[in-house]
């Protein structure tokens, strides 16, 4: 199949919206299909990238090192999603990682180049304002569930979530257990224990990498 530059850039939230001229001129601007394999790295800490790049097939997850060399899984990236929508407006370093899950491809497009076209283009900019704020409600009610749910109800509501999300009641899981472990904020063995206390509760059903909310 031919690759679209509109297309993917339409399966992102953040452009879903936007009217075909201005995405055709937002396509003029990025880089398509850039190829990642399983395990390699496509952003760390201080390489000169700056700019945004989404998904367009593939998962990928975002993570920090502790100078205890502790792991903190902080997101999980599937096809769609977008990463450093801030570094669009602010030239920065990120501090994180961020590594393919699997055979990976991205789109991307650099902070000046964006920045140029933004300045005729006040449509992307509200685009842009939804989706940060639509991030920052995903950030804190996933903040408020690990204070204040117990693990059962806050890998349930991780399960309902993705459901509405990709509108179906079966999700698969294309993450390892221990990163969706590490994003919950709970152990593995935490994790895998409280599965199958909601398969005996006849909540959910497991098959494999899949998980159908009954």
């Amino acid at each position: 199949m031919v690759h679209s530059p509109v297309a993917c850039l339409k399966k992102a939230e953040l452009f879903q919206d936007l009217p075909d001229d201005l995405a055709q001129k937002l396509a003029t601007v990025s880089i398509h299909q850039q190829h990642f394999p399983k395990g390699s790295l496509i952003r760390q800490p201080f390489d000169g990238q700056s700019g945004m790049f989404a998904i367009d097939q593939g998962a990928a997850k975002v993570y920090s090192i502790a100078e205890s060399g502790k792991e903190s899984v902080l997101d999980i990236l599937k096809k769609g999603d977008i990463e450093g929508q801030q570094y669009l407006f602010k030239e920065e370093d990120s501090e994180n990682y961020i590594q393919a899950l699997e055979d990976t491809w991205i789109c991307s497009m650099s902070r000046h180049d964006f920045q140029e076209l933004l300045k005729s283009s006040p449509e992307l900019s509200l685009n842009l304002l939804n989706n940060f704020g639509e991030k920052l409600v995903a950030i804190e009610k996933n903040s408020i569930r690990r204070n204040s749910l117990d693990a059962k109800s806050r890998i349930l509501a991780y399960f309902e979530d993705q459901a509405k999300k990709n509108g179906s009641r079966t999700i698969e899981l294309s993450i390892k257990k221990k990163d969706l472990a590490s994003y919950l904020g709970v152990t593995p063995e935490t994790l895998s224990r409280q599965m199958k206390k909601l398969v005996a509760e006849g909540i959910i059903q497991v098959s494999g990498k899949k998980v159908h909310l009954l």
